[in-house]
């Protein structure tokens, strides 16, 4: 497929302007997370996920040569070995820290043609978030749904965050953004997995959202939410569910690792290699923890991909941070499909969830190797406008 493609003139152009509600916003979020303790932890390969986790540890004095380039996790504390021959081979962590801040598959194409957010409003709910400059700026409302306060900002949180509205990483990098820190753990019940899980905190998060809407006009209102976790399996779904049903008769998208179940959409995430164009749609094929399993074709072109691993996005522990994700999982695929839903609401603001996917679908590009369509972006938002 062609990498790059052709530059059309936009039909929809809006002159409004990303801005904080509340000036404090970001002095609400919490402190920056301390990594200090990374630097002399014992780190080993996961061979299920293909992946060595090096973030903010000390390795000058050890060996990264006879690990892949494509296995190896680290973020701006990372002290690499202070002899290069002890680096994996073609490994500059400084270029791949750079190319894959680029959301990939031609997002920046239509930033470049004012298709950024710009004038849309989205939510997050997930883990406590610190503050970033990837997002700051974004920031215009934080409320927190916790059984216990946490003080320090989560990786979760920044990542996703970044993903979505970061200004250099982000799909949508103009979009007003309101965060919402929720627990989906229930502390008493550490010991039983099941009962641990609970809604109500993601619920109650998701009301809120409900009722801001009903006091903002209806050009500020907020369009989709990203949920990087699947509250309704928990030991109270029911609570989600009624949340969710009331989302929906407002016409907010709610989309969550539970996609299936919810709104009947199949999607999926994809993993692109290290030193590959992120545009390149060849580039992209199944996640290495799904390597082993295959999709009937006619599922295959009902499943709509979206970028997932060797991601860099904002990290937790400073606010010029970054990481850089050899996996990701689901959590870094839902706030890419909520950007998208974001930038195909600016040309379109009518468009539905069930529009933005069949749409998806049709334009998208069927990768073999990926086993599912990978979402156009380009493609899909002239589609919309037409």
């Amino acid at each position: 497929m062609k990498k790059n493609l052709f530059i059309w003139l936009l039909s929809f152009i809006t002159c409004s302007s990303v801005y904080a509600y509340d000036d404090n916003v970001v002095s609400k979020l919490s402190n920056y997370a301390n990594y200090s303790w990374f630097k002399n932890k014992d780190v080993s390969y996961s061979e299920t996920n293909q992946e060595l986790d090096i973030r903010s540890v000390d390795y000058t004095n050890k060996d990264l040569s006879k690990y892949s380039a494509e296995s190896i996790s680290f973020d701006s504390g990372t002290l690499f070995p202070s002899d290069i021959n002890k680096w994996p081979a073609n490994f500059d962590p400084y270029q791949i820290m750079e190319i894959h801040k680029n959301p990939g598959l031609n997002v920046r194409l239509l930033h470049e043609h004012g298709i950024d957010g710009t004038g849309i409003s989205m939510a997050i709910i997930d883990q406590t978030l610190s503050p970033h400059n990837e997002y700051n700026d974004n920031l215009v409302y934080y409320e927190e749904f916790l059984a216990h306060k946490s003080y320090e900002g989560e990786m979760h949180s920044s990542a996703v965050s970044s993903i979505a509205v970061g200004k250099t990483v982000g799909v949508a990098p103009k979009a007003k953004l309101y965060y919402f820190a929720a627990d989906i753990i229930d502390g008493q019940f550490q010991n039983d997995e099941q009962k641990s899980r609970t809604s109500k905190y993601y619920a109650a998060a998701l009301d809120k959202i409900i009722e801001i809407n009903e006091s903002l006009p209806e050009n500020e209102k907020i369009v989709v939410v990203s949920v990087s976790a699947a509250p309704d399996w928990s030991r109270d779904p029911e609570i989600w569910k009624a949340a969710l049903e009331k989302a929906k008769q407002d016409g907010i998208f709610v989309t969550t690792t539970s996609i299936d179940k919810e709104y009947g959409f199949n999607d999926n995430g994809v993993y692109r290699s290290v030193l590959a164009d992120p545009n390149d749609f060849q580039s992209y094929r199944k996640t290495n923890w799904q390597s082993n399993r295959t999709l009937p074709e006619d599922v295959q072109k009902k499943t709509l991909c979206f970028p997932m691993d060797h991601r860099t996005t904002a990290a937790p522990n400073g606010i010029n941070d970054y990481v850089h994700y050899a996996n990701g999982g689901w959590s870094w695929m839902k706030p890419f499909e909520a950007g998208m839903y974001v930038l195909a609401k600016q040309v379109k603001p009518s468009v539905t969830p069930e529009e933005f996917f069949n749409v998806g679908l049709e334009t998208g590009y069927y990768s073999e190797s990926a086993q599912c369509v990978l979402v156009n972006p380009v493609e899909l938002i002239k589609k919309l406008q037409q």
